[in-house]
């Protein structure tokens, strides 16, 4: 006797019973983010931030030199950079202490891509400051890449997932003094729950 039913064989069987199975629908991009409550211990800030162009989202990160700047804003044209959306997160009284963003590409292979990409910039940024780096694992989504990095007295942890042409950031950052610092798990478990409701939905 068969314990459980594939997704395939759950299909099937609402198929065969004329049930119809609803495509997802289109989300925009603001939907694609942390919504309120969807992260224990953190609260999502009422305004957002927007780039319209890779320029602008190379821009506004860490100082790089110009050869590099430029390297990064044709590859994401290159991977058909449409736009950007970002979210500060609040833990108590430190605000910004997390971030919720989804970059919207031209394909799931260019999502996929960019995801590579950024570990390894993130990576090589944090060992050439003298900073600590490691990777761990997120289950339950698939694909998703976990890592610490840590130095200065500060600690971050992020995630990336992609899923169709969309990419996605949740991370939190803390202090390596505090007594009861956020945990990993309310972490993957808030990422979890962004996955489930963003899975697979097309582009509004």
């Amino acid at each position: 006797m068969r314990r459980s039913l594939s997704v395939a064989v759950v299909a099937g069987l609402l198929a065969g019973a004329g049930v119809a199975l609803a495509a997802p629908g289109p989300l925009q991009l603001r939907d694609r983010l942390l919504e309120q409550g969807e992260f224990a211990g953190y609260r999502v800030e009422s305004t957002t931030q927007s780039y319209k162009t890779a320029t602008a989202w190379v821009g506004a990160g860490p100082h790089v030199p110009t050869t590099q700047r430029s390297a990064d804003v044709a590859r994401l044209h290159r991977e058909g950079f449409v736009s950007l959306l970002s979210e500060f997160l609040d833990r108590g009284s430190e605000r910004q202490s997390g971030l919720s963003w989804v970059m919207q590409l031209g394909s799931a292979a260019a999502a996929r891509a960019e995801l590579k990409v950024d570990l390894a910039q993130n990576k090589s940024e944090t060992t050439m400051g003298g900073g600590l780096y490691s990777a761990f694992s997120v289950p339950g989504v698939p694909g998703a890449r976990g890592y610490r990095v840590s130095g200065g007295g500060s600690v971050g942890e992020n995630i990336f997932f992609a899923d169709g042409p969309f990419l996605y950031l949740v991370g939190q950052g803390f202090s390596s003094a505090e007594k009861s610092p956020p945990t990993r798990a309310g972490l993957i478990a808030a990422v979890t729950t962004l996955y489930r409701r963003v899975h697979r939905h097309p582009a509004g």
